[in-house]
């Protein structure tokens, strides 16, 4: 499970699409009203065409397929993104990961196993949550909107998108991207097994001016690279 969560969370992650059907949800014990003051096509076209940068810290939990928070899976970290295509996304606790794409190439960089593994971007973000993330342009052809609805989630008014990935094999069933104040605010992450991977942006801060050495992956000589970066 921890292999799968390293593997694909780049966020964390880029954004979508078109039809809104209207339903109820429970999250946390918060029943959702049918509000949406914004459309889901509105929301979504605000966040790729506004956030040209974003920074922010995140913290990141699994619950399990009992709706049981698996302590042994959190993690916090920073995220960084830049369009078109750059993010990093930088685990701090419990262990020190980094992933990370420069436009070109996707790196995955594990520090306590000095090693790093490297993709070219349109073989490996490709309908995911980073490509959903980081604003690649064929986004509205890898993911449906499913759906939009509002909850209250630690006292904030939670306003969500519901994406389904078009790719049949995609990791992940299911994408939610709760938003607050038209911020991205919590990112859920439905796995084919079960899970669901919750990640909370805290102090999500929108086009300040972000050094560009944040997306260009350098690694100590000890470092074993897997893989061939793209020129």
């Amino acid at each position: 499970m921890q292999r799968l969560i390293k593997s694909q969370i780049p966020a964390f992650i880029a954004v979508l699409l078109l039809s809104a059907s209207n339903f109820a949800q429970v999250i946390d014990g918060a029943e959702a009203e049918l509000s949406t003051p914004l459309s889901a096509k509105e929301l979504l076209q605000d966040f790729m065409s506004n956030a040209f940068t974003l920074s922010t810290d995140f913290t990141q939990v699994v619950i399990d397929e009992e709706g049981k928070l698996d302590p042994r899976a959190s993690s916090a970290g920073v995220f960084a993104l830049a369009r078109p295509g750059k993010f990093r996304w930088q685990i701090t606790e419990p262990n020190t990961q980094l992933i990370m794409s420069d436009g070109k190439n996707l790196w995955n960089y594990d520090v306590e196993l000095e090693q790093a593994t490297v993709k070219p971007v349109d073989e490996s973000l490709s309908a995911t949550p980073a490509m959903l993330l980081s604003g690649e342009e064929n986004v509205l052809d890898a993911f449906d909107l499913n759906g939009s609805f509002v909850t209250i989630y630690d006292d904030e008014r939670v306003q969500w998108l519901e994406l389904i990935p078009k790719e049949t094999h995609s990791d992940f069933s299911r994408v939610r991207l709760g938003f607050n104040d038209n911020d991205i605010r919590i990112m859920e992450l439905s796995t084919n097994i079960g899970q669901i991977i919750r990640i909370e942006f805290l102090s999500v801060a929108r086009n300040l001016e972000l050094d560009e050495q944040l997306f260009r992956f350098s690694a100590p000589d000890y470092v074993d690279i897997i893989g061939e970066a793209a020129e």
